[in-house]
């Protein structure tokens, strides 16, 4: 089996597969389902669309809406509890816009990756590798086995059942407890952001009197409110109480979660299994910020739903973006001599290409450019019941032009791809899990890279370069990218020693950003 993972086709699985998979494990068709009457607003829709806009191009915002759309109806046609259109239909996307723009009192931007939409991928990303790599038939297995409360809990809403259905509703069940775990477990985050803004506020001396600090439910009241959760009951309080004090997000996601069920007293109106599925998914939504040591790491024997949600949203990185405001603008390339049309130094407001061709700026508006920062574009899952290979597929130019923005993103990238390795090795019950990706802040190894990916030879290349214009100054610069290689001039594939390489990196990728560009695009043909 194999898989290939991206927006477009995460819009096409939601249009009809996924209900498709809900309606099988329920054991009905789509067509002998109701429809409960949950009517979306005309007006919150509406909202949602122009919110997204700001952010997103029109037809992408306008295809988002149609996913939530497909999702709200999988919310009401097969999980049917009553409150979760609530979390699902509001303002969420709106906060993010500011949150995007978030800047800490140093002026250093706080470079918070999305998600609102990260939310359902990871839905999207799961229900592929519950239904078509059998993990389904892995949390199943762990949870008859009973070797952890938590399955005593999903089995014990079972007891009545002949021994023979057993299985088919569990698995139901959990489908059902990951789909809401997954697409709510980051609801927290706006709570998160308006702490921190509302601590920005209280500093501001005129507010003084003005505005009440006390913008927090101290933790004694949330804690009798929910102190029959299953949450509560099995996690030590003291521990929930860290987390909450320092606006974890996990944590203030989970318990704003129960919150919505049971302030309103709902959670004792539904039937055992729908509490279970909702108490479950707060206990993942929960988990899914746990810190972890070397010595110390998430099983999955020990709690299945939460080892899979925190595994889906580790590995979510495709199309997954930060927003950085920086002076950086375009960088146009001449297409005449292939090279960088660049401001002169002189004067900002003339630019020049190497050709000698001269442009003139003439627009007035002083002005910073709005980025957004994505390095993943797409994820492969290829594999059966016993191995699990997963493909980040990062874009080497991209990871380039990363390097003139942001040289140590990287470093702290690779490292959190380590810890879900560590979290992937040996665990009872899933197949063998291994993770594919490249990643390097050094520009020659970047280079490397994209002639590996590519089907063109080493023939191709040279007959390439030879038909170009320019096909002088490519062959200076592949001789000098092969020189830096070889010397390693720009440290090893990804470099921890900043203050010795960054500045020649950055100089070097600059310099020869149009060679690279012509390059890489060649290659991809």
């Amino acid at each position: 089996m194999e898989r290939v993972l991206n927006d477009e086709k995460m819009y096409e699985f939601f249009q009809k597969e996924a209900k498709e998979i809900f309606a099988q494990i329920a054991g009905q068709s789509d067509e002998e389902r109701g429809f409960p009457v949950w009517q979306m607003t005309r007006e919150g829709i509406s909202r949602i669309y122009k919110s997204l806009q700001v952010i997103y191009k029109k037809e992408e915002a306008a295809q988002e809406v149609c996913l939530i759309e497909n999702i709200y109806e999988i919310l009401s046609r097969f999980v049917e509890i009553k409150g979760m259109e609530h979390m699902l239909i509001n303002n969420y996307a709106t906060i993010e816009n500011s949150i995007f723009l978030e800047h800490s009192a140093q002026g250093e931007p706080k470079r918070i990756r999305e998600h609102y939409k990260h939310q359902f991928r990871n839905v999207y990303l799961g229900l592929l590798l519950l239904k078509d790599f059998h993990f389904d038939d892995c949390i199943v297995d762990c949870m008859m086995d009973k070797k952890n409360e938590y399955a005593y809990y999903f089995l014990g809403e079972l007891t009545v059942e002949p021994e023979k259905n057993k299985r088919k509703i569990l698995k139901e069940m959990i489908y059902k407890s990951f789909l809401v775990s997954a697409l709510f477990h980051d609801i927290g985050y706006p709570l998160a952001y308006y702490f921190r803004t509302a601590d920005e506020i209280h500093q501001f001396a005129p507010f003084f009197k003005i505005v009440n600090p006390a913008v927090k439910t101290v933790f004694a009241e949330a804690k009798a409110l929910l102190n029959n959760s299953w949450l509560f009951q099995t996690v030590a309080h003291e521990e929930i109480r860290k987390k909450y004090e320092r606006n974890d997000h996990g944590c203030l996601s989970a318990i704003s979660f129960l919150m919505n069920f049971y302030f309103s007293g709902s959670i004792y109106s539904l039937d055992g299994r729908k509490q279970c599925i909702v108490e479950m998914a707060a206990v993942a939504i929960y988990k899914h910020t746990n810190d972890y040591n070397n010595n110390n790491r998430m099983l999955f024997n020990q709690d299945p739903l939460s080892y899979f949600l925190r595994m889906c949203d580790d590995l979510q990185e495709w199309q997954r973006f930060l927003v950085c405001i920086e002076e950086k603008h375009n960088y146009l390339q001449c297409v005449e001599c292939g090279k960088i049309i660049r401001p002169t130094g002189k004067d900002d407001s003339i630019y020049e290409c190497k050709c000698g061709k001269q442009f003139q700026k003439i627009t007035q508006m002083e002005n910073k450019k709005m980025n957004y920062i994505d390095i993943c574009s797409g994820m492969r899952l290829k594999g059966d019941e016993q191995k699990l290979h997963i493909y980040l597929q990062y874009d080497c130019y991209r990871l380039l032009e990363l390097l003139l923005s942001d040289y140590e993103a990287v470093i702290y990238r690779d490292k959190g791809l380590r810890d879900v390795e560590n979290m992937l090795q040996f665990q009872n019950y899933l197949p063998d899990m291994e993770l594919h990706y490249f990643l390097s802040n050094n520009p020659a190894e970047i280079i490397e890279e994209m002639q590996k990916q590519s089907k063109k030879t080493t023939n191709d290349r040279l007959k390439w370069i030879n038909s170009q214009k320019n096909g002088v100054e490519l062959k200076k610069f592949i001789d000098i990218y092969n020189n830096k290689l070889e010397n390693q001039e720009f440290g090893g594939k990804i470099e921890n020693n900043t203050a010795k390489y960054a500045g020649a990196a950055r100089e070097f990728t600059e310099q020869y950003l149009g060679e690279i560009y012509s390059l890489s695009r060649f290659l991809e043909v």
